[in-house]
C-alpha cells in the first residue's frame, strides 16, 4: 500500500528522451545499452497470436541516441539468421530519424506474429535468440516464442517505432542486500518493477498485491514492503511465486 500512495503522489518528469537533433549525442554503443522482452502478462497473446515487447535501456552513464525503427534478427541457437521477415509500417509524416536516451531511460515497441500453424501447407519456426542492429554492433536477448507462415512464404511479424517507455512518474531506489548484492529499482507504475543487479536487467509485474508487492517474472520475485524494505529470491522451475523467503534488501 505505501508503494501504491507513494507512486499516486509523484509528479511527471521531464521526458528522458527525445527526437536526437543533428548535434545531439553520438549513437549508442551496444556496450550502454540493455535489451529485453517483455509479455506484458500475456497482453499479446489470443486467436493463434502472440508477441512480445522490446525493451531497451540505456545502462551507461551518457546520453546517446538510436534509431527509431528497430532492425531485429531473430537467430537459431547456432546464432544463425532465419529466414523471418518484417512488415514495417510507413513512417509518420515528421517523425524523427533517432531517439536521444539519457542515461537510465528506456524505449519500448511491440513485435506481434502469427504463432499458430493456421495455414495450409504453412511452416513454423521457433527463434532462439533476437538481435537488434545499433550501428556496427549488435545487442541481444533470448526468444521463447513460434512464429508461423503460408507455404512458400517467409514468416513475417509486424514492429512498431520506439516510444518512451511509461516512465514519466518512476521511482528509482538502490537496495544493499545480506548477501553482498547492489539492487538498483525502477518503479514505472504501480505493476511493474525493474531491476538492474548482476549485470541484468529484470522487468517483472504484479502478482500478489497483498502484504506488500510481489513482483515476478522471468527466474525472480521481489517482495517490496513499505518501499524500503524488500526481498529477493529466485523461482524454483514451476513456481508462480517464490517458496523461499529470499535475501532481505534495505533502501536508505
Amino acid at each position: 500500500m505505501a508503494l501504491l500512495l507513494a507512486l499516486s503522489a509523484c509528479s511527471p518528469q521531464p521526458s528522458a528522451t527525445r527526437p536526437a537533433q543533428a548535434s545531439g549525442p553520438a549513437a549508442c554503443m551496444p556496450a550502454q545499452l540493455s535489451l529485453q522482452l517483455d509479455d506484458g502478462n500475456g497482453r499479446f497473446n489470443g486467436m493463434s497470436h502472440s508477441g512480445t515487447m522490446l525493451v531497451v535501456r540505456n545502462a551507461g552513464t551518457l546520453a546517446c541516441s538510436i534509431a527509431v525503427m528497430p532492425s531485429p534478427r531473430l537467430q537459431d541457437a547456432r546464432r544463425q539468421t532465419l529466414a523471418i521477415t518484417a512488415q514495417v509500417p510507413p513512417s509518420p509524416a515528421g517523425q524523427p530519424a533517432r531517439l536521444m536516451l539519457a542515461p537510465g531511460a528506456s524505449v519500448d515497441s511491440d513485435m506481434r506474429w502469427v504463432s499458430g500453424n493456421v495455414y495450409d501447407d504453412g511452416h513454423c519456426e521457433s527463434p532462439a535468440f533476437i538481435t537488434l542492429a545499433l550501428g556496427t554492433g549488435t545487442v541481444t536477448a533470448p526468444f521463447h516464442g513460434q512464429l508461423c507462415g503460408a507455404g512458400g512464404k517467409p514468416s513475417t511479424y509486424s514492429i512498431t517505432p520506439f516510444r518512451e517507455a511509461a516512465m514519466g512518474a518512476a521511482i528509482r531506489l538502490t537496495y544493499t542486500c545480506d548477501d553482498g548484492r547492489t539492487v538498483r529499482v525502477t518503479y514505472p507504475d504501480t505493476q511493474t518493477a525493474v531491476l538492474d543487479f548482476d549485470a541484468q536487467t529484470h522487468r517483472l509485474h504484479t502478482a500478489i498485491s497483498a502484504d506488500g508487492a510481489r513482483y515476478v517474472g522471468g527466474h525472480w520475485q521481489w517482495w517490496s514492503k513499505g518501499m524500503h524494505d524488500a526481498w529477493l529470491a529466485e523461482l524454483k522451475p514451476g513456481e508462480k511465486i517464490a517458496s523461499a523467503a529470499g535475501v532481505a534488501c534495505r533502501a536508505p
